[in-house]
């Protein structure tokens, strides 16, 4: 199949030409379920190999099981194994299920139970309870609060709730290392560092009732963003 415009061969799969950015015209519908039916059985393949390495996961659990009880007479380095296992196999849920974000949370729950497992074996739980767990929940909680803002269109607001948010995470930051170290809830830094933060916050919430001056920040910040990568193009 050729362009009708310049005359250049053109893949099946394409809508338009490359080049010229002519649309292709007549185009079968067979493009489109080949497309498919390439779709459903790359996904199949995936499907495939997930199940292997979860089946896979579980074979070494037995066999690590066994070989504890059979030299420890008791189950003691196999919990490792175990939810080192159930942590790993957490991320074939990004091809088994649809929802990407619920696939995001049980990842992160597993990876909170593997280091809770750690931390209660060795019999040191303060880094995990004040530390490490808070924190990849903030971090999680990040990401999905950006996913979530996407799709708003408000560009003053959405910046109004990042800062927001970011000035709660160093609230919360601040209590989990006082409470680590001291075990008093202190919140010193944060305080201080919080209230430019939330003034700014506040001032751009504001603004982003503001039709005129948003629609001017969003084409002003359009404009920049275009320019940035038609520059690094260029490079």
């Amino acid at each position: 199949m050729k362009c009708k415009n310049c005359n250049v061969e053109l893949a099946p799969y394409l809508d338009k030409c490359p080049l010229c950015n002519q649309k292709v015209q007549n185009k079968t519908n067979n493009n489109v379920y080949n497309n498919k039916i390439e779709e459903f059985s790359t996904r199949l393949n995936l499907l495939y190999y997930s199940s292997f390495i979860i089946k896979l996961l579980i074979l070494t659990n037995i066999i690590c099981i066994i070989c504890n009880l059979s030299i420890n007479r008791t189950i003691s380095w196999s919990i490792y194994v175990i939810f080192s296992s159930i942590f790993v196999s957490s991320f074939s849920l990004y091809i088994i299920l649809k929802n990407k974000i619920l696939a995001l949370i049980i990842n992160t729950l597993s990876l909170e139970l593997l280091l809770f497992v750690i931390s209660y074996i060795t019999k040191n739980t303060s880094w995990f309870i004040y530390l490490v767990g808070p924190f990849i929940i903030l971090l999680v909680s990040f990401f999905l609060l950006n996913i979530y803002l996407s799709g708003k269109k408000n560009i003053l607001r959405n910046m109004s709730c990042i800062l927001i948010y970011i000035a709660f995470t160093l609230y919360i930051i601040n209590i989990c290392i006082s409470l680590f170290n001291t075990r008093k809830v202190i919140a010193t830094w944060s305080t201080y560092s919080n209230i430019p933060i939330l003034l700014v916050s506040i001032i751009l919430m504001g603004l982003s009732f503001n039709k005129k001056i948003t629609e001017e920040i969003e084409k002003r910040f359009f404009i920049w963003i275009s320019f940035n990568l038609l520059e690094n193009k260029l490079m």
